[in-house]
């Protein structure tokens, strides 16, 4: 949706090119997408509406504040007096990390708690370490992502850490130490889960591809490697995390 919304600028790069070539196609797949997932929502709250009226506040925080700040990544608003999050470049992964992160680790423990009617005095509570897990993983991917763009954010005058600390120095003091402390996480959630060597492994190889690609990474490439090498790694991590629980 981004995209779509900037094919208009004055903008010759690849991506966007593409964008354009495509855009009414692109524009149609949004609109089914958006389509299927209010239907999806809509009968999810029809037939479960009884167990969302017992919801307490803490949940429907949960379940709003995800969808706010995404909103507030792509769109401003009158009432709020500050920038898209989207703008303020040093904040803009870690925004991206708490979206996804929520997505994938709250929303599905509170769609369980709706569809096998659980008693709202006894809620399902995420797991604080496997979000904080998925959200600096994320993070450090949007971060890695925005390399891409260094040369246009510099133009830009948008302070992506590429863009304000130099490439070099957005892995020194940004991107290793952000690594080290997910895989410290990791290991505590490891041990807080008591999982299997097997199931450990099996979650640990998502960190060991990071590990490689931010070893061999070493200078801006083609948008085709981030979107294979990068966001791959997402559906890396959750195919590794489903099998990990689902065939041990």
């Amino acid at each position: 949706m981004i995209y779509v919304r900037s094919v208009g600028a004055k903008n010759y790069d690849e991506r966007t090119l593409w964008y354009r070539r495509h855009l009414r196609l692109i524009k149609l797949l949004l609109k089914l997408t958006l389509a299927l997932v209010a239907t999806f929502i809509l009968y999810l709250l029809i037939k479960n509406l009884n167990s969302f009226y017992g919801f307490k506040l803490f949940q429907w925080l949960m379940i709003l504040v995800f969808p706010l700040v995404a909103a507030l990544y792509t769109f401003k608003f009158p009432f709020f007096y500050f920038r898209k999050i989207r703008q303020i470049g040093w904040l803009k992964p870690f925004v991206v990390g708490f979206t996804w992160s929520g997505w994938v680790t709250v929303y599905p423990l509170l769609v369980l708690q709706v569809q096998a009617g659980i008693s709202p005095k006894n809620p399902v509570i995420p797991l604080g370490l496997f979000w904080l897990q998925n959200f600096l993983f994320i993070s450090i991917l949007a971060i890695i992502f925005d390399i891409k763009d260094y040369r246009t954010d510099v133009r830009l005058r948008l302070n992506t850490y590429p863009a304000k600390l130099g490439v070099r120095n957005t892995y020194r003091y940004v991107i290793y130490p952000v690594t080290i402390l997910n895989i410290v996480v990791f290991f505590l959630f490891q041990r807080q889960m008591n999982f299997l060597p097997a199931q450990a492994f099996l979650q640990l190889l998502p960190y060991l591809f990071l590990i490689w690609v931010i070893l061999t990474h070493r200078k801006p490439r083609e948008v085709l490697y981030y979107l294979v090498a990068i966001d791959g790694l997402m559906f890396l991590k959750a195919i590794c995390g489903i099998i990990s629980i689902s065939f041990f």
